[in-house]
């Protein structure tokens, strides 16, 4: 199993239901050093950014997936985001989503 850091649209149910064919039970979580930025992707969807600053937080929820279940978020997130490593404030490493830099 992998940890999936999120923040916006997958916290869904209904979006949860359409790519994992369950609702998923995930734990409160933050990430330091990363803003949340509205309306960025697709002039429509949040993103994070790096900011290194410790002062800067993001809430949100970490779940449990599979590898498979990764990939299809690949494919729902599209070409304005990519998955990235991260670091959680409780210490867990987890998959977040954030805007695509190249």
């Amino acid at each position: 199993m992998e940890y999936l850091f999120t923040y916006g649209t997958l916290q869904d149910d209904e979006v949860q239901f359409n790519l994992f064919k369950r609702e998923l039970e995930g734990d409160e979580e933050t990430l330091k050093g990363f803003l949340l930025l509205k309306n960025k992707v697709y002039g429509r969807y949040p993103t994070i950014s790096r900011t290194n600053s410790t002062m800067d937080i993001v809430k949100g929820t970490v779940y449990k997936v599979t590898p498979l279940e990764l990939k299809n978020v690949d494919v729902y997130e599209g070409e304005g985001y990519e998955r990235r490593k991260v670091v959680l404030t409780s210490g867990k490493t987890a998959w977040a989503y954030m805007e695509r830099l190249d």
